[in-house]
Order: C-alpha cells, then structure tokens, then sequence
C-alpha cells in the first residue's frame, strides 16, 4: 500500500512539473525508454535496485545511460528516485503516468476481446456506438484481444463495464435455459 501512496505522489508531481515545461508527450516516451531499458537489462535493473551500491555509483550510470536519450526532468525524477531509496518504484511510475496521459488527453482505451482480429470497419463501428453509450471521453482507442475460445462474436470491457455478445456466452445462457425448461413431453 505504501509504495502505491508513493507512486502515485511522485507521479502526480511529475506529470504536473511535465505540463508547466510542455514535456507532456515527451516525459511519456523517456518513462518507457527507461522503463523498457531496466526490464530489458537485467543487470542494470539489479544494480539499481542493490542497496550496498552507492547511490552516487547509481546516478552516475543512469546519468550515462540516459543523458543524451531523455529530458532532463525526466533524469533527474530517476536520479531524485535514487536519491530518496525509492529506486524500486521507478518502472512503476510509467503506468501511473500513462494513466494521467490518457486522463488529460481524454483518450479511452476499450478492450475489444475476438475470436479473430477486427476489421477496419467492424472496429469503427464498435468506436461509434462506444462513443455515443458509453464512454465520455474525445478520442477512443481499441485493445483487440484474440481469445479463440469464445468461438466468435466480441466482448467490451472498459472501466467497469462489460458488454459480452460472445457465442460461447450465449450458448452458456441457453444451455441454462434449457436445463430448467418446464416443457413436459406427452402434453
């Protein structure tokens, strides 16, 4: 609990120090260089994360690594990361923050689970009907998930709702239907 307290705090100041210099976009991209870079190299990931490693040592490789690929607000939330003993909340703080970035730029991301990858045209009209039932937001983005197992149709998940049209559902639904069905043979 307390290290999502921490995340949260460090990114909301993060993202908000982001929009005074205009860095939106760009903080966005440096979080997953960063954050695709530590889960990549192993052993850069560990060495950040020991605690007998000095954190100058640790500055000083991140500083290395990143200086020339990253905003400098950017660096120096990892080096302040460091600093603090907070090293191992770094990759955490892309997904908070990339949730603030679909906040502040009204974007939704709806899963849309298939049997088989959606059509232009199928998914455009899954975002129309979106846009007018359910979701508040300017610009919707489609996850198409493959799941062979529902056999076909689609189901919406966003936030908290969830709209299933699957076959494998709609059997389920008949086959309950079926098992209580009053229906008497001989009459």
């Amino acid at each position: 609990m307390k290290s999502s307290i921490l995340v949260h705090r460090y990114t909301k100041a993060f993202f908000e120090l982001a929009m005074q210099n205009d860095v939106v976009d760009k903080a966005l991209d440096d979080l997953l260089l960063i954050n695709v870079t530590l889960k990549e190299n192993k052993e850069l990931d560990t060495l950040i994360h020991q605690p007998f490693v000095s954190k100058n040592h640790k500055t000083n490789i991140v500083t290395k690594i990143f200086k020339d690929r990253v905003d400098d607000i950017t660096l120096n939330l990892v080096n302040l990361l460091i600093e603090k003993n907070r090293d191992e909340i770094i990759t955490d703080i892309y997904d908070e923050y990339y949730d603030l970035y679909l906040d502040y730029k009204k974007i939704a991301v709806v899963t849309v689970t298939s049997a088989v990858d959606l059509d232009e045209q199928t998914t455009k009209r899954i975002v129309d009907v979106l846009k007018h039932k359910i979701v508040e937001k300017d610009t919707i983005q489609i996850k198409n998930v493959i799941d062979k197992n529902i056999i076909g149709g689609f189901k919406v998940s966003y936030e908290d709702y969830e709209y299933d049209a699957s076959v494998v559902s709609t059997l389920k639904r008949l086959h309950s239907v079926f098992e209580e069905n009053l229906f008497v043979k001989g009459f």
